[in-house]
């Protein structure tokens, strides 16, 4: 199984770039820390290399991963300790959890599992915010240590980085209503229209784990689904009027700067459900005598609430590192008995379009 996710995170994460190239041992060089700072390599619970960053922030360890435990390669998942004037980068396999980081340090943990193996090298990103590794079965290019040399020869190296963290979100389009107009016209009315195609807005924030995993809540609002109706001698008018929220777990596959997800999880819904009867005065004889019966009008109003699904998927395209658009389809279940108890009840289907915008919020 792990042979199996080792190459599907790899690809997934889109932090680690795989190449050919020949090497005689394992190398790790740790770039953009502070100037002088100490460089540590740990392996699952022992230091087993120190260097120290240079006047440009790379410093370079080399180790020969068969001194330590006799394995020719190794899978290891990676952590990096960022200190004030320390880096520590953590390789630990299976079975192995990092010690708690010293007092004033942070610990960010690069998602992935990466094979090591006698010819890798591993440049490892150690900047405060966001660290990132690289791989290479061989020697790293230079581009890698040394950026500058891209705009020096006019190419970039640079790779989007699609967004991590909270990103808000808000749109609009249409949200299309299952069965509401049929349950509402009924079959005993001469003639009735309705109206189940609504404008709907759609506002939330994901938080992005990884660039392919998220977890999202949001609120959507379509608006009243109506029910016109006539018989020979009343009309009613019928509305539907839902709140709903989701609550979503999202799984995208991340290409550039766009992101293609599905989502799907839970709704929560409040609703009113009203109807308004008019019924008219009717003249009617009997025995030879003519009387009128007085109508009215009367409204019946239920309310209901409850838990149902949601499915859905989308694309997102990222303009900036701050700004995308985006846009998605899906279809929610909204399913609840009557507040305060009572009779009613509501199962309808929501199919939703929206398009929008996303802001990345925070660094």
């Amino acid at each position: 199984m792990r042979a199996f996710l080792r190459p599907l995170t790899l690809a997934a994460a889109f932090t680690v770039i795989v190449a050919v190239g020949v090497a005689t041992a394992q190398t790790v060089v740790v770039t953009k820390a502070p100037p002088g700072a100490t460089l540590e390599l740990v392996l699952n619970a022992a230091t087993i290399g120190t260097a120290k960053a240079g006047a440009d922030g790379i410093g370079t360890i080399p180790v020969d991963l068969s001194q330590h435990g006799g394995k020719s390669e190794i899978d290891a998942r990676i952590f990096v300790d960022v200190c004030e004037m320390s880096r520590r980068v953590m390789l630990l396999e299976s079975g192995f959890e990092p010690p708690a980081p010293a007092a004033n340090c942070s610990r960010r943990p690069i998602f992935g599992v990466f094979l090591v193996r006698e010819v890798t090298t591993l440049v490892v990103e150690t900047a405060e915010a966001a660290p990132a590794v690289w791989i290479r079965q061989g020697p790293a290019p230079a581009l890698w240590l040394n950026p500058e040399l891209a705009s020096a020869s006019g190419k970039s190296v640079a790779k989007f980085l699609l967004p991590k963290g909270l990103v808000l979100f808000g749109g609009g389009g249409i949200a299309m209503y299952g069965n509401i107009v049929g349950v509402a016209c009924g079959v005993a009315t001469v003639a009735c229209t309705g109206s189940d195609r609504r404008p709907a807005l759609r506002v939330g924030g994901d938080y992005w784990f990884a660039p392919f995993l998220a977890v999202s809540a949001s609120y959507l609002k379509p608006m009243n689904a109506t029910a016109d109706g006539s018989g020979s001698n009343d009309r009613f008018n019928t509305s539907l009027a839902p709140h709903v929220a989701t609550l979503t777990g999202k799984v995208a596959i991340p290409v550039g700067r766009f992101r293609i997800y599905v989502e799907g999880g839970a709704t929560y819904h409040r609703a009113t459900f009203s109807t308004t009867e008019t019924i008219d005065d009717q003249i009617i004889t009997v025995d030879g005598v003519t009387q009128t019966i007085t109508g009215g009008t009367q409204t019946f109003e239920w309310k209901t609430d409850g838990w149902g699904w949601v499915l859905g998927g989308g694309a997102e395209a990222w303009i900036s590192r701050s700004l995308a658009i985006f846009g998605e389809a899906g279809r929610a279940k909204l399913k609840g008995s009557a507040v305060g108890g009572g009779e009613g009840a509501l199962d309808e289907t929501l199919t939703y379009v929206v398009g929008g915008i996303r802001l990345r919020i925070g660094r």
